[in-house]
């Protein structure tokens, strides 16, 4: 099942950043790629260097001409939160529309939980991204309510924004290390080259390419294909 799903109980963690720059590094490494936007803000699209003005083709739209960026096609999802045709497909057993080799990048609002626990069956994998801050740490018993977070079989989580010169931040990593060891699936530095190249609506490897936030997406994405089985899917597909 080749979706992954990006999701945090917290908004303003960085998810939609992470979402994009995964899909990103994914297709730079030879996958087929679909960046999904089920958001309303509809803010995915500015981390590939695109305006606020240039829209998104819905996913279900087949005669929309495609976006593609980065070697990443792009998709608003918003409207299939609430398409029966896609929630029916959504509930059938042993059925999925993600089935297949192209990987799919879901990036779900935080307050979206409706739409998050729709697509979290049908995930390879669940990124939880979270920032060394109080508030996001407290959130973290609602990723998935009444289950503790190291027993979360699909959920790794990904600490954005870690800055080692505040004393909160590295307890923090330290402290989530202990907990999840290898559900922690990376960190990313903090670094103000994220912002600005939004800003500028330029794609930060493009904006900034000696930025210390890549060194850690590219070691990211090597641990997300192991953890959501795209290593293995993508050697059969060779062979």
């Amino acid at each position: 099942m080749p979706l992954i799903l990006c999701h945090s109980p917290k908004g303003g963690v960085g998810t939609s950043f992470i979402a994009a720059q995964l899909a990103i590094h994914l297709a730079q490494r030879g996958h087929d790629v679909s960046a999904l936007d089920f958001t309303y803000q509809d803010s995915l699209k500015l981390y590939f260097g695109l305006t606020p003005a240039q829209g998104l083709p819905e996913l279900n739209d087949g005669s929309a001409d495609q976006i593609a960026v980065s070697g990443v096609a792009l998709f608003s999802a918003y409207g299939l939160r609430r398409d029966a045709t896609f929630q029916d497909l959504l509930g059938k057993p042993d059925h999925s529309p993600f089935a297949g080799k192209k990987i799919f990048i879901a990036d779900v609002a935080a307050g979206d939980r409706e739409t998050k626990d729709m697509l979290l069956p049908h995930a390879a994998l669940h990124v939880c991204p979270l920032h060394p801050r109080p508030g996001s740490l407290a959130a973290l018993p609602k990723v998935e309510p009444g289950t503790a977070t190291i027993d979360l079989a699909k959920t790794g989580f990904v600490l954005n924004h870690l800055d080692d010169t505040h004393r909160l931040s590295r307890h923090t990593h330290i402290f989530l290390r202990e907990l999840f060891g290898s559900k922690l699936l990376g960190t990313i530095r903090r670094d103000e080259a994220v912002n600005e190249a939004s800003a500028m609506f330029e794609p930060l490897a493009r904006f900034a390419p000696a930025s210390v936030a890549l060194n850690d997406l590219r070691r990211l994405v090597t641990t997300v294909e192991q953890a959501a089985g795209l290593v293995e899917a993508a050697e059969e597909a060779a062979s």
